[in-house]
């Protein structure tokens, strides 16, 4: 599913390179700020050289084209944002939507901020995109702002979402998409997402127990994000 995200480019990490099962691999990450009204660090990776990113210089404006794709592993779910092309852009408020399947519905959690002493709580969620090459992604939906009654496994929903990346204390980037409307059904793009800030309410309800989910991930928890980091993928 394609998304495109505008922002200032921040950073270019130099490439890294190594074997696999599958031979010789490359990639590089790269780091833009977005033009939201809270702006947002997105780290995007590049795979054995389908971008070349030396044309860009830092400070400049560009257009990310990219796919959204999570993965399992050892119960926790990495989420990666590859980019597949860049051009010269404009500063644009994002604006990216995700459409399929609800696969997994895990439980709420919740906690209290350690800093602040603020109560929180999420619930997370895993669809299955509607494309040729399916995907899953694997995102959040934080407090009771946003209308999850839409969100049963199986339903074919329409997700408007924020993504974010952040930067741990050993350097790795961890990736993570969080919603703020929710539709049921595939809506076309460019169509209103209904009436409602936070999407339009389904009349069903989830028939079993939800899922629990994995301990949420930080930042410090984190490797590296590359082939020497222990993933199988």
């Amino acid at each position: 599913m394609e998304n495109t995200i505008n922002g200032k480019l921040i950073e270019i990490c130099e490439p890294q390179t190594g074997t696999s099962a599958n031979g010789q691999w490359k990639r590089q990450n790269f780091i833009i700020e977005t033009f939201a009204q809270y702006p947002r660090k997105l780290c995007f990776t590049v795979s054995n050289d389908k971008v070349d990113m030396s044309r860009f210089a830092v400070g400049s404006v560009v257009m990310v084209y990219i796919n959204i794709e999570s993965r399992e592993y050892n119960g926790k779910w990495f989420t990666d944002f590859r980019a597949w092309r860049v051009d010269d852009g404009q500063p644009l408020q994002p604006n990216n939507t995700i459409q399929g399947r609800v696969t997994n519905v895990f439980q709420e959690i919740g906690g209290k901020n350690a800093s602040t002493g603020r109560e929180w709580k999420r619930q997370d969620f895993v669809i299955e995109t509607v494309e040729t090459y399916p995907k899953k992604i694997y995102f959040s939906v934080w407090g009771d702002k946003t209308n999850k009654s839409a969100l049963v496994e199986g339903k074919e929903v329409t997700v408007n979402v924020d993504l974010e990346s952040r930067q741990g204390s050993n350097g790795g980037w961890f990736s993570s998409v969080q919603a703020f409307r929710v539709t049921e059904g595939i809506v076309q793009m460019g169509t209103p997402a209904g009436n409602s800030a936070y999407g339009v309410a389904s009349n069903n309800t989830a028939t079993g127990a939800p899922m629990v989910a994995p301990d949420p991930i930080t930042p410090d928890q984190l490797k590296s994000n590359d082939e020497s980091d222990g993933l199988p993928f």
